[in-house]
């Protein structure tokens, strides 16, 4: 398999194994079975834009529901999912991601509309789809500023009528709206264009007819709006608070703030290019990801370089030192992470986090590991939940 069809880790079930404290790592195990039992999109507003490697709610439900923190901090924030099962908890939050795509995501997702609010987005919505019904109609002529490496990845009359809903999208005069359509937009971009999926940066053939972009914008926005209804019933806690930036600038970022729960997935070392599971949606959104490119930790692309190794035990411990500055007292971390593939090395997460932590004063509490598929053909690799609290 070639290094464009790797496919990433995903949840694949099975036995967990426990390590350190007992009650701890029963949580953890506890974690990992929920996200085996549960569907991990139709629940809320997880399922309104996919996010791929993100971590399952039902993981962060319980966590979250075992620590009972007061503030949650997620430094790979992506779509949002802690975000959200903070704001269900009742908890007050914070996001932090280097791709500029996970501000909106996160901040559509933990959104909670209520019925004011859902209807005026609504209107906007079928507004949009109207125009842009029009205008493939009538054969309106646009004109796409996009990248030439972008173009390819589309149908010509697809990207017209994405171009045209992006220029009715851009008319929309409430700001929150314009996000959140733009989020809908987003969303569906993958689909409607030629390549295989998030994850498989190949093209495939696809039938898309004319105004089935809109259809499908549509059809997300009506979705959106009935999961914020769903949000609206279950949140306890305010919006999250979101940024976008490095997880290694943590205290600049957040300045006097602390936390009493970092809860986050960070990249698995040599698995992932993050940057390219969302590189048409950042173009179309006309988001810049130079500092994605730049600073992202763990990337595959990296992976076999001389030193790759050496360089990833580098960017976790600058991670976990700037996660324990940002800690209330007794603040506890919980990193899901998967064991990391750098050539031809495997780096099991839990030893390299145990070694790292102690020169930070934190000490591993408790870890549950559970085996996941590996597609380069090597031997299976583990997922880990590791608990980390102050020596």
């Amino acid at each position: 398999m070639s290094d464009e069809e790797k496919r990433p880790l995903s949840q694949g079930g099975g036995p967990v194994r426990r390590e350190g404290d007992a009650g701890g790592a029963s949580v953890l195990a506890r974690a990992f079975r929920a996200a085996d039992r549960e569907d991990p999109l139709d629940t809320l507003t997880h399922g309104v834009h996919s996010w791929p490697a993100g971590m399952h709610w039902a993981m962060a439900r319980t966590v979250l529901e075992a620590i009972a923190p007061k503030r949650v901090l997620d430094p790979f924030c992506g779509g949002g999912t802690v975000l959200v099962e903070a704001r269900v908890l009742g908890a007050k939050s914070a996001g932090v991601d280097l791709n500029p795509l996970s501000k909106r995501v996160a901040k559509v997702r933990a959104d909670a509309r209520d019925a004011v609010g859902r209807s005026r987005f609504l209107a906007a919505a079928h507004a949009v789809a109207e125009a842009s019904e029009a205008r493939v109609r009538e054969r309106v002529p646009i004109r796409v500023d996009l990248p030439d490496r972008e173009l390819r990845w589309y149908d010509v009359h697809v990207l017209k009528e994405l171009g045209g809903l992006r220029e009715e999208i851009r008319a929309v005069p409430d700001r929150d709206d314009r996000v959140a359509l733009a989020v809908c937009l987003s969303s569906i971009l993958v689909k409607v264009s030629k390549q295989r999926s998030d994850t498989v940066e190949v093209e495939a053939k696809k039938r898309i007819r004319k105004g089935l972009s809109t259809e499908l914008f549509l059809r997300k926005a009506k979705e959106l709006a009935e999961r914020w209804a769903a949000l609206h019933q279950a949140a306890e806690g305010p919006p999250p608070l979101l940024f976008e930036g490095d997880v290694r600038r943590l205290p600049r970022i957040l300045g006097s703030k602390r936390m009493d729960l970092i809860l986050t997935s960070p990249p698995y070392g040599g698995t992932y290019d993050y940057a390219a599971h969302h590189a048409r949606r950042i173009a179309f959104l006309d988001l810049d990801d130079r500092k994605l490119r730049r600073l992202e930790i763990g990337a595959r692309r990296e992976s076999r370089r001389a030193g790759a190794a050496d360089a990833w035990d580098r960017e976790v411990d600058e991670m976990l030192e700037a996660m324990r500055a940002v800690l209330r007292p007794h603040g506890q971390i919980v990193l899901l992470m998967g064991d990391a593939q750098l050539g031809r090395e495997r780096v099991p997460a839990p030893p390299q986090i145990a070694y790292l932590s102690q020169r930070h004063g934190l000490a591993v509490h408790a870890v549950a590991s559970q085996r996941r598929p590996d597609w380069t053909g090597e031997r299976p690799r583990e997922e880990h939940l590791i608990w980390l609290k102050l020596a």
